[in-house]
C-alpha cells in the first residue's frame, strides 16, 4: 500500500507511505471559477503521449535483469508501471517478479540506461518508429489558454533532461516552435524537488504555483491529471482537478478528481466549458 485515505470529523486526509511516510489533510477544491489565473498540466500522459517509450525502455530492463529476451507485461502490470515515478514504477516490478531488493538502484539504473539512449536516438534521427506524440487536442487545449491570458504551467516527474528532448518533439509534432519554455509560463521537473517529494506528494505543484507561476489564489486554478498519484499531489497542494485518463491509467482510480473524469481528454475540457465562461 503506497498510500491510504481517512476521514476524521468530517476531513479528509491521505497518508502517503513512500519513500516518506507523510500524513496530508485533503482541502476541498472549487468546482466552478469566477476567474481562472492558471492551469497546470502533467507532462506524460496529460500533455504526452510518452507510454510506447517508457514501456519499451521497461520491457528492455526487465529482459535485462531475468535474462528473457522474450519478455512482455502482464495487463495487470501496466496501472503500476505507468503515471508515477520510475522509482515506485520498479519497485512495483521488484515485488511482482520477486527480483533482489537489494539490487533497487541497479534496476533503475538499466532502465536510465536504456530510456536516455533511446531519447538520444529520438533526439538524432536514429529511430522513425514514432515514440513521442501530444495528446489529441493538445494544440487547441494551450492556444485556447494562451488566447485568453491564462498562465500554464507543465508539471513532470521525469528530469529536465528528459523534458528537453521529449517536449521539442511533441511542440514539433503540433507545427509550434520546438522552443517549448518560452511558451509555458511555468515548468518544474523533478530535479527541482528531489526524488523523495515527488507525486503523491504536493511539492512540485505547490513549487510552480508559487516560485513559477505567482499564483495570487489556489482557487482560481486548475490542475490537468492522468494518475492517481498526480491527482492527490494536486489535491493536497490545494487545487481543483480534471482527470484525462490514459489508456496506461484507465485503471487508476479518479474519485478525487473533482471537476470529473473527461473520457475524451483535453477536448472534453474545452467541451465543457470550465473556463471559457469566465475569461
Amino acid at each position: 500500500m503506497r498510500w491510504k485515505f481517512t476521514f476524521e470529523e468530517s476531513r479528509q486526509y491521505v497518508t502517503v507511505y513512500t519513500p516518506i511516510e507523510t500524513r496530508y489533510v485533503i482541502p476541498e477544491a472549487p468546482s466552478s471559477f469566477q476567474s481562472l489565473e492558471a492551469v497546470m498540466m502533467d507532462m506524460d500522459g496529460s500533455s504526452t503521449d510518452t507510454e510506447k517509450l517508457v514501456l519499451k525502455a521497461m520491457r528492455q530492463m526487465m529482459r535485462e535483469v531475468l535474462g528473457n529476451p522474450q519478455f512482455r507485461f502482464a495487463r495487470e502490470d501496466f496501472p503500476h508501471i505507468i503515471g508515477d515515478s520510475t522509482t515506485n514504477h520498479v519497485r512495483y516490478l521488484v515485488s511482482t517478479y520477486n527480483l533482489d531488493p537489494a539490487q533497487l538502484d541497479h534496476y533503475i539504473d538499466i532502465y536510465y540506461r536504456r530510456y536516455h539512449q533511446t531519447l538520444y536516438d529520438i533526439r538524432d534521427g536514429k529511430i522513425t518508429e514514432t515514440l513521442i506524440e501530444p495528446m489529441p487536442g493538445l494544440k487547441e487545449f494551450l492556444t485556447t489558454l494562451k488566447q485568453k491570458g491564462i498562465k500554464i504551467g507543465l508539471v513532470t516527474s521525469s528530469l529536465k533532461k528528459e523534458a528537453d528532448i521529449v517536449m521539442p518533439e511533441v511542440f514539433k509534432r503540433m507545427g509550434m516552435d520546438p522552443d517549448y519554455e518560452s511558451f509555458y509560463d511555468g515548468v518544474i521537473a523533478a530535479d527541482e524537488v528531489g526524488e523523495a517529494f515527488l507525486k503523491p506528494h504536493p511539492n512540485l505543484y505547490v513549487r510552480i504555483a508559487e516560485e513559477k507561476l505567482n499564483v495570487q489564489n489556489k482557487r482560481n486554478c486548475f490542475v490537468v491529471e492522468d494518475s492517481t498519484a498526480g491527482i492527490i499531489a494536486a489535491r493536497v497542494a490545494g487545487f481543483a482537478v480534471a482527470a484525462v485518463p490514459h489508456p496506461g491509467t484507465r485503471d487508476h482510480s479518479f474519485e478525487l478528481a473533482n471537476l470529473g473524469v473527461m473520457k475524451r481528454r483535453l477536448p472534453e475540457i474545452l467541451e465543457r466549458n470550465l473556463f471559457l465562461a469566465y475569461t
